[in-house]
Formats: structure tokens, C-alpha cells, sequence
């Protein structure tokens, strides 16, 4: 049996520094698929980030739904520092209704982000981004279903 696939494209109409979608987060529970997309949940801005190798949620998400702090995590920066930070447990939901549940979740630490969806949710499925003409085009899928080479599309 072949897993049900969940996807979305976002479109812009110039190039994007960033890819910026909302998101819609609740707490995990022990419930699982349409009864998880309908737990309350809250819709926050989340960046997507590859240099991310898990996701991240601001305290103002954490207050909002009252998120229960699981234990601990080490977590390391760019600038090469290192620190604990609490984990947590959510379900997010994605553009377009793709939904990752039981999701553990670090807090974050900057100020002007909600949430960071990083590696552990991107490497779940296939990830393109493409600047043709200019415009950014951004598109994600669950499961992985393509294996994408440019390389041998080009005959290099």
C-alpha cells in the first residue's frame, strides 16, 4: 500500500530571502491523523531552515498553548556555542494541511521568529526551492517520493 502524499507550493513574485509560511501548532496528544488536525491549535510565522537540524518554538508559543516542557536538550549555533534549552512536544501543521505529529520541539532563542521548521521535519519528505525568472518557488512533499538530480538532467 503506498503512503498518502501531502504536499504544497508556495509562489512569489520575486525572489524571496527567506521562505516564510504559517504554521499551526497544538499540543501533542495520543491522537493521530484527522483527530489531530482537530486539536485547538494557534497559527503562527515559521521560517524553514536547513541549517536547523530540529525544529523550534518561541516562548510566546510556548505560553499560548501552555506547552509542558519534557526535559532537556543540547543545542549548538553557527557562532559554535552550545546550550541546554527545554524540549517540548507539538504537532504542526503545515501549509496546505500537511501535518507532522508528535514532534519533539526545542525553544527558541531569538526574539523575532514563532517557529523554525528545521531538518527533522524537511528530511521527512522532498524539498525544492527554485528562482526561475526571479521568483521564488518553494515546494515540499510527505513522503519522499523523487530522488532530484540536476546533474544528470543537465548530462554532467
Amino acid at each position: 500500500m503506498t503512503a498518502k502524499r501531502h504536499s504544497f507550493t508556495i509562489k512569489s513574485r520575486s525572489r524571496l530571502r527567506r521562505l516564510v509560511t504559517p504554521v499551526y501548532v497544538s499540543v501533542a496528544s495520543k491522537h493521530s491523523g484527522d483527530a489531530a488536525r482537530s486539536l485547538p491549535s494557534r497559527q503562527f510565522e515559521s521560517l524553514w531552515d536547513t541549517g536547523a537540524t530540529i525544529s523550534v518554538v518561541s516562548e510566546h508559543v510556548v505560553d499560548a498553548l501552555r506547552l509542558a516542557s519534557e526535559g532537556y536538550i543540547t543545542v549548538g549555533h553557527a557562532g559554535g556555542e552550545s546550550h541546554d534549552v527545554p524540549i517540548y512536544y507539538a504537532n504542526i501543521l503545515l501549509y496546505n494541511n500537511v501535518l507532522v505529529e508528535n514532534l519533539r520541539v526545542g525553544l527558541l532563542q531569538a526574539r523575532d521568529l514563532d517557529v523554525i521548521v528545521g531538518m527533522d521535519i524537511i528530511n521527512r519528505g522532498d524539498f525544492a526551492v527554485s528562482n526561475k525568472n526571479g521568483a521564488t518557488s518553494f515546494s515540499f512533499r510527505i513522503p519522499s517520493v523523487e530522488d532530484f538530480d540536476f546533474a544528470a538532467q543537465d548530462n554532467i
